[in-house]
C-alpha cells in the first residue's frame, strides 16, 4: 500500500512538471513566432508605411529589440526616424553600430549614420544631418555599395538645397537619378525627384519644378509610397501659388492635408499650413494667413521642428511687414535667427567647402577606424595578462583625457575664432554690419543674380550737414546723431533687408527682392521720418539717399551708380530719394 502511493505520487509529479515543460516550450515557440512575423512587417513596411512600424516596435520590450538581426535593425531605425521618434531612432542605430564593429561591417555603419542623416534633417538640424551623412558616404564608398551611395548623395543634395548651396545640390541629384535610373528603382527615383523639384522651385524654375514633381507623384503611386505624397501636393500648391493659381494651389494643399492626417504624419502640416498661409497673404487674406501661421507654429513646437519653425516665423515678420507691424516683424525675425543658430546654420557655413568636402569626411573616418582597431588590439591583449591589461587601461584613460583636453581646446578656439569674424563685420558705434559684411552680401547677391531672374537695389545713404553738427555741438553729440539715424534706418526695413555702415555718416542699405521704385518707396519712407525726428541737443536733421538697382555690373560699378545718385541728391539741395541715370527716374 506505501509503496503504491509513493509511485502514483511520484507519477503525478511527473505529469506536473512534464505539462509545465510543454507549456514553456509552447510560449516560446508563440513568442518566437510572433516576433518572426513582427520583423517580417518591418522588412516589408519600412519604406511604405513607416508610422505603422514605429507603432509595431513600440509594442516590443527592450529584450526583444535587442535581440533584432542587423537588417531589421536598419529598416527599424529608418521607419522610427520618419516618425520623428529621436530616442527610439538613436538607440537602433547605437546598436546597429556595435554590429557594425562586431561584425567588421562598414555597410551597417553607414546605414546606421544615414538613418540618423535623416532624423536630424527631419528635424532641422542641418550640421548634425550634413555630418551623420557624410559619415554615411564615406562608409558606403569605402564598401563600395553603389545603392546606399546613390542613396546618400540624393539627401545630401537635399541638405545642401535646405542652406542654399544649389550648385552643390545640382551633381549630386543627377549622380543619385542616374543611378537609380540604371536600376529601375522607383521608389528612390521618386524621393530624388521630388527634392529636385523643391530645389527647382527655390531657383524659380517653376516649369521645370512642376515637371519632376508630376515624375515623382507618378513614381510613387506606382510603389505605393503615401509617405512622401503630402510634400510632393504641398510643392506643388507652391508652384501654382508663385505662378498665380490660387484655386488650383488650394486644391493641392487640400490633398497635402488629407494625405498627411491619412498617413499619420501630422508633423508635415506645419509646412504646408505655412505654404497655406503665404497663398492667403498673397490674396490679401491677413486674418487667415495669421491663423493658419499659428497653426504652423503649433505643430512645429509639437514635434519640436526646428526648420519649419524658423521658415513660419519668417513668413510671420512678412505678415506683420504687410501690415507695418515692424515692431512684431522685429520680434518675429529675431525668433528665426534664434532657431537658425539651434540648426547649427552658422557651423554648416563656416564650414562647409567646395573644394574639397570629400577629403576631410574621409580622414575623419579613416582615423575613427583605426583608433578602434587599435582599442581592440588592446582589449584583446589585455584579456591574455591581467598586468598588460591594468597597463592598457591607465594609457586609454590617459589618452581619452588628453583627447578630451584638445577637444576642448580646439572648440573653445573655435568658438573665439567665430566670434571675432562676427565682430569684424559689426559696426561698434551703431551695431549694424560694417563695410566689409556689406560688400560680402553685395558680392553674394551678384554672383546669385546672375543666376536668377530677381532683381535688387542698393541705396546710398548720407546725414546732411553732419559737419556742423560735430562743429557746433562737439563729436560725441554726432556719434549719438549718427546712432539715433540708424535706429530710425533700423525700423522702417524690412527683415530681409540690410544696413550696413559704410563710413562716417554714410550708409549703404541693401534692399532685396526690390526693384527700383519699390526701393523708391522704402527709402522715402526713411527720409520723411528722419526729416519729422526731433533728435536730442540737436534738433532736426535731413538726410540725402541715392538709389541704383542691379543690372549686371560688379560690386564697385554699382555703388558708385548709387554714389553718383546721392551726389546728385546732394546737387539738389539735400533732403531727397534720387535714383541714378541708369536706373531711371
Amino acid at each position: 500500500m506505501y509503496f503504491s502511493s509513493v509511485i502514483t505520487f511520484q507519477r503525478s509529479k511527473f505529469l506536473t512538471l512534464l505539462t509545465l515543460y510543454l507549456l514553456t516550450q509552447m510560449l516560446w515557440v508563440s513568442s518566437a513566432r510572433a516576433l518572426t512575423q513582427i520583423e517580417t512587417f518591418i522588412l516589408e513596411q519600412s519604406q511604405i508605411q513607416p508610422v505603422s512600424v514605429a507603432r509595431e516596435l513600440e509594442k516590443l520590450s527592450s529584450q526583444a529589440i535587442a535581440t533584432l538581426p542587423a537588417k531589421v535593425l536598419v529598416e527599424a531605425s529608418f521607419a522610427s526616424a520618419v516618425n520623428l521618434d529621436a530616442a527610439l531612432t538613436l538607440r537602433l542605430t547605437e546598436q546597429l553600430l556595435d554590429e557594425s564593429k562586431r561584425l567588421n561591417d562598414t555597410n551597417l555603419a553607414g546605414q546606421a549614420f544615414y538613418n540618423r542623416g535623416v532624423l536630424h534633417a527631419a528635424l532641422g538640424h542641418h550640421d548634425l544631418a550634413l555630418d551623420s551623412l557624410r559619415i554615411s558616404l564615406a562608409n558606403f564608398e569605402n564598401c563600395e555599395s553603389e545603392v546606399d551611395i546613390a542613396r546618400v548623395k540624393g539627401a545630401l543634395a537635399l541638405m545642401y538645397v535646405e542652406i542654399g548651396e544649389y550648385e552643390l545640390a545640382q551633381p549630386y541629384f543627377a549622380d543619385a537619378l542616374a543611378s537609380h535610373q540604371l536600376r529601375n528603382d522607383q521608389l528612390n527615383m521618386a524621393k530624388v525627384l521630388q527634392n529636385r523639384g523643391f530645389m527647382k522651385i527655390q531657383i524659380k524654375d517653376y516649369v521645370g519644378a512642376k515637371e519632376d514633381l508630376t515624375r515623382a507623384l507618378k513614381f510613387s503611386q506606382s510603389v505605393d509610397l503615401r509617405p512622401i505624397y503630402p510634400i510632393i501636393y504641398k510643392n506643388l500648391g507652391k508652384v501654382e501659388s508663385l505662378q498665380g493659381s490660387p484655386e488650383l494651389a488650394l486644391e493641392y494643399f487640400d490633398k497635402a492635408i488629407a494625405e498627411s492626417t491619412s498617413s499619420n504624419l501630422e508633423y508635415h502640416q506645419s509646412e504646408i499650413m505655412r505654404e497655406l498661409a503665404l497663398l492667403q497673404l498673397r490674396n490679401g487674406l491677413v486674418e487667415k494667413a495669421r491663423r493658419s501661421l499659428a497653426t504652423s507654429l503649433q505643430l512645429g513646437e509639437k514635434f519640436n521642428l526646428l526648420k519649419q519653425l524658423k521658415l513660419s516665423y519668417l513668413a510671420l515678420a512678412q505678415l506683420e511687414v504687410s501690415l507695418e507691424n515692424y515692431k512684431a516683424a522685429y520680434l518675429a525675425n529675431e525668433e528665426a535667427t534664434k532657431i537658425s543658430h539651434q540648426m547649427g546654420d552658422d557651423r554648416v557655413a563656416r564650414n562647409l567647402s567646395r573644394l574639397d568636402k570629400y577629403s576631410a569626411t574621409l580622414k575623419e573616418q579613416n582615423k575613427r577606424l583605426v583608433l578602434e582597431k587599435e582599442k581592440e588590439i588592446v582589449e584583446l591583449a589585455a584579456q591574455r595578462d591581467q598586468l598588460l591589461r591594468n597597463f592598457s587601461i591607465s594609457v586609454a584613460v590617459i589618452a581619452i583625457l588628453l583627447a578630451l583636453y584638445f577637444i576642448r581646446r580646439f572648440t573653445d578656439t573655435n568658438k573665439q575664432a567665430a566670434l571675432f569674424e562676427r565682430q569684424s563685420k559689426i559696426d561698434s558705434l551703431t551695431g549694424v554690419w560694417n563695410r566689409r559684411a556689406g560688400r560680402a552680401r553685395l558680392s553674394r547677391l551678384c554672383q546669385r543674380e546672375e543666376r536668377a531672374d530677381s532683381v535688387f537695389s542698393i541705396a546710398m545713404l548720407d546725414i546732411d550737414h553732419f559737419k556742423r553738427v560735430n562743429d557746433d555741438f562737439g563729436h560725441d553729440i554726432g556719434d549719438k546723431v549718427i546712432v539715433e539715424i540708424c535706429h530710425i534706418i533700423e525700423k522702417n526695413l524690412r527683415p530681409s533687408d540690410m544696413v550696413c555702415r559704410w563710413g562716417g555718416e554714410e550708409f549703404i542699405l541693401i534692399l532685396e527682392s526690390s526693384s527700383a521704385a519699390e526701393a523708391k518707396e522704402i527709402c522715402e519712407r526713411i527720409r520723411s521720418t528722419v526729416e519729422q525726428a526731433t533728435i536730442e541737443s540737436v534738433g532736426e536733421m535731413a538726410v540725402s539717399i541715392g538709389i541704383a538697382q542691379y543690372r549686371g555690373a560688379s560690386v564697385d560699378e554699382l555703388v558708385k551708380r548709387g554714389d553718383l545718385a546721392l551726389y546728385q541728391a546732394k546737387h539738389q539741395g539735400r533732403n531727397r530719394v534720387v535714383l541714378d541715370p541708369e536706373t531711371g527716374s
